[in-house]
């Protein structure tokens, strides 16, 4: 096992850039930066012997410094959307940048939270620990935070992520990565004919923007019911309500019967690189989204990343868990922080 290490540049204020590339004994290669700790490659072998980069991204390090979709990025303090912008604990209310539909907030901030940052890094065997601070009251939120972001790869060719954060007052903490995956190579196209299965009964409904409506749902008789394996464009092709509203999959999935150990949540099936990709994680909820709003973003190697060509496996807290009642919620204070693990594994069924 080794960790090569690279300078790419500059970041947006004049900080060194690394890239980071771990490689097991199986020459699987599993890259990302110091900017936002952005996963931007990850080489494995399909069914053919073919070697493919599954992880859709830029070549140009410069390109993630604006890029409003988090390719590749650990998203925080807060992922996904809090309803108009704000939240309130023991009856003070705290307010967000509002970034999304007019009235709420996604994913912290579009420029200012930690998925546009430059991390501290140390490097080990196989691993590389990031660590960042974050003020009290930074991004409207309470709490100085600390937070470390483990990235490891195993000879079984797992990504694993470890996350701990600390704060010294209560504050909402739900971090995620927004890597996009295409098993059979991110320059390939739609990921509509990639197999699905999840480990959930129930799914969140949304309303006007995205926002949960505080429901738990069924999956039974819906798009969602992924409960055995279903091609991603066989259920967008259902006519439901849930999937107009958000113009195709972006939706969390509730993992059966949570208990914060680790459990299998999802697992991806590409028939054509007869890739594998796993994912398990010990929080309650794993966002699916299907890269709906990807539109002409020139990624690696010239390709150019359509609608659909890439999808993202959160694991989180359910979105608007700052506020909404019916939700596990994510509440830290300074005698617990947030601690969690996430793993993607990879395999390659036989010919």
């Amino acid at each position: 096992m080794s960790v090569n290490i690279k300078e790419t540049g500059k970041g947006p204020n004049g900080e060194q850039l690394f890239k980071y590339t771990i490689t097991n004994e199986n020459n699987t290669e599993f890259s990302f930066l110091n900017f936002g700790c952005i996963i931007t490659n990850f080489l494995f072998k399909g069914k053919d012997g073919k070697v493919r980069d599954v992880i859709l991204g830029f070549e140009d390090v410069e390109k993630y410094f604006n890029d409003d979709k988090c390719f590749g990025a650990i998203v925080g303090p807060i992922a996904n959307r809090t309803a108009d912008a704000c939240f309130e604990i023991d009856g003070k209310t705290y307010s967000l940048e509002v970034n999304d539909n007019d009235k709420n907030n996604l994913h912290s901030a579009r420029l200012g939270a930690l998925q546009k940052r430059v991390w501290d890094a140390e490097v080990g065997e196989n691993s590389v620990t990031f660590t960042i601070d974050k003020a009290d009251m930074d991004l409207g939120m309470p709490g100085n935070l600390k937070a470390k972001v483990v990235y490891t790869l195993t000879e079984e060719d797992e990504i694993k992520i470890d996350y701990d954060v600390t704060t010294d007052r209560k504050t909402i903490i739900n971090m995620t990565n927004h890597t996009y995956f295409n098993l059979n190579g991110h320059e390939s196209g739609s990921i509509l004919d990639e197999g699905v299965i999840f480990n959930a009964d129930n799914f969140v409904p949304v309303g006007e923007g995205s926002i949960p409506t505080g429901e738990i749902r069924k999956v039974e008789g819906t798009p969602f019911d992924f409960r055995t394996e279903k091609k991603i464009g066989e259920m967008l092709d259902m006519n439901e309500e849930q999937l107009i509203l958000t113009n195709g999959f972006d939706h969390n999935f509730c993992i059966n019967d949570w208990d914060k150990t680790l459990k299998l949540a999802a697992t991806v099936i590409d028939d054509k690189s007869g890739i594998v990709m796993e994912t398990l994680t010990d929080l309650p909820g794993v966002q699916f989204y299907i890269g709906n709003y990807i539109n002409g973003d020139e990624g690696k190697g010239g390709a150019v990343y359509g609608q659909r060509q890439g999808l993202c496996l959160e694991s989180q807290y359910y979105p608007n868990s700052a506020k909404e009642p019916a939700f596990a919620r994510p509440l830290f204070d300074e005698n617990n922080g947030f601690k969690s693990t996430t793993v993607y594994r990879f395999s390659t069924v036989a010919e």
